[in-house]
């Protein structure tokens, strides 16, 4: 379903407001290596992806069109994962207020909640890390995780809303820098001069969710 350009337009006069800040206090500390021992890729990757991050929306609230911020968190995983993970942790919004929320260039958005853990796929070596991993963010301007684990409860927003859960493990979370010119650009200029990112989550079954992301606070 798409928005009528007046929605559009009503929704940009408004100024943000916060949804779902409370993605809980409790998070993992960072994963310890042993003594002596240098980060490999993966750790270099986790690392870069970590922090706080706000995904835009309009969502229809009480009937009216406001701009508002879905907030997603990448922190460590477990201390002991092996390779080491991170958590992609959404918080589901309990709000009968909402009766819709969309993209502005990528039409109608679900209520999410639930976590995922990824990971890097392949090995590296240590004493090339660093070169592998700029050398990546220079030709791709980022990762493509693979999904350990996870599942995410997908549904559509309001008193009746249907949901259903979406299990990511197996497939990918590929995070990239955004590219000047393109859609998340354009969604984000507002945000210019901050880290602007561009999350995608694939499913084995097909499911794809996108998300432009402002980099909020870096962990």
């Amino acid at each position: 379903m798409r928005h009528d350009t007046a929605t559009g337009r009503a929704a940009r006069r408004l100024a943000p407001v916060a949804l779902a800040l409370a993605l809980g206090a409790a998070t993992a500390p960072a994963q310890i290596r042993p003594p002596g021992s240098d980060p490999d890729l993966n750790d270099l990757a986790l690392a870069w992806a970590r922090g706080r991050y706000g995904a835009p929306l309009v969502c229809e609230i009480e009937g009216a069109p406001r701009r508002v911020m879905r907030s997603l968190l990448i922190a460590p995983g477990a201390q002991d994962a092996l390779p080491p993970v991170d958590r992609i942790h959404f918080t589901e919004v309990e709000s009968r207020q909402v009766t819709r929320c969309f993209g502005e260039a990528s039409g109608d958005q679900p209520n999410l909640g639930g976590e995922l853990e990824v990971t890097l796929p392949g090995r590296s070596r240590p004493d090339t890390a660093g070169h592998d991993f700029e050398q990546e963010l220079r030709q791709h301007g980022g990762f493509v995780f693979q999904v350990r684990s996870g599942r995410l409860r997908v549904s559509a927003w309001g008193d009746a809303a249907e949901a259903r859960e979406v299990d990511f493990a197996g497939g990918e979370a590929t995070l990239r820098a955004v590219e000047r010119g393109s859609d998340a650009a354009r969604v984000l200029q507002e945000f210019e001069g901050r880290p602007l990112r561009v999350l995608e989550l694939k499913a084995r079954d097909g499911t794809i969710l996108r998300f432009p992301l402002v980099l909020v606070a870096p962990r």
